[in-house]
């Protein structure tokens, strides 16, 4: 408790979130008191549309959360043959995904076994599908892979020495084609460590386009690709925050990460 009293005295920060203790039953609490009360989670066949014309998704009867159109609509209009959810948590996006386009193969991986136990509770047919994926560790051979690699509320959380950058390199390791990040944006300055990983050499991908994918309900969410797309480019932190309200305390905070990273060897040849 007094170490927590002291957390935002600290220069270098930890992890929002002590993911050791953050358990099923605190995760499902949350998920009913913060999203159920506004939004359906869970989605029956029919119940979501996906309009290949307009790229626009479709919410018969409740609405789903914002950020679920833009993970859904991305999905729509990029049309991969795979996507794999880094922190799937209860797993509602990875379901409702399959749900809409039935011929996708879904993975998910979260460090958390208890949330893997309550996305197999939720959503049974995810039996095989799911495991247990820490993306700040090394990367692992065993990981799956897919054409779309996505995140929502993960790398926002993570705060301790250079783990982010870890994270969004194994990120790009994993994705044949494409990876989405749904996050904070105040929370780390995602473009200009992105830029900066790739320039450095620390991305498998040669080549790298940066975009801004917004979903129909205004959702912003951040698309890094292998191959350019007819998007608006993403060049600046700056772009990507225009319509946010700032915090100070979030942006000296993402200052403070991307500081710590050391990039060397100039680009050879």
């Amino acid at each position: 408790m007094i170490r927590r009293l002291f957390y935002k005295k600290r220069k270098f920060f930890d992890d929002d979130f002590d993911w050791d203790n953050y358990t099923a039953d605190s995760y499902h609490r949350r998920l009913k008191g913060d999203v159920e009360t506004n939004y359906r989670t869970i989605s029956k066949a029919g119940q979501l549309q996906f309009d290949a014309a307009t790229g626009v998704v479709t919410s018969i009867g409740d609405p789903i959360h914002p950020n679920q159109h833009l993970i859904l609509e991305a999905i729509g209009q990029l049309a991969p043959e795979s996507v794999h959810e880094v922190g799937c948590g209860a797993g509602d996006y990875l379901a409702n995904a399959a749900t809409l386009f039935p011929d996708l193969t879904v993975t998910g991986g979260d460090r958390g076994t208890t949330q893997l136990d309550l996305a197999l509770h939720r959503h049974p047919q995810l039996a095989g599908k799911v495991g247990v994926q820490d993306i700040t560790m090394p990367f692992s051979r065993h990981w799956p892979r897919a054409d779309l690699v996505f995140t929502k509320a993960v790398i926002m959380h993570i705060h301790t020495a250079v783990s982010h950058f870890v994270a969004l390199t194994n990120l790009v390791r994993s994705a044949r084609k494409y990876v989405l990040l749904a996050e904070n944006q105040q929370c780390h300055n995602f473009v200009r460590d992105i830029l900066a990983l790739h320039e450095a050499g620390h991305f498998e991908w040669d080549d790298l386009h940066l975009y801004q994918f917004d979903a129909s309900t205004g959702s912003p969410g951040i698309l890094l690709s292998r191959e350019e797309l007819d998007l608006p480019p993403l060049t600046s932190d700056a772009q990507i925050r225009a319509n946010v309200k700032p915090s100070l305390r979030r942006l000296r905070r993402s200052d403070d990460d991307s500081a710590r990273a050391l990039f060397g060897f100039s680009k050879s040849g």
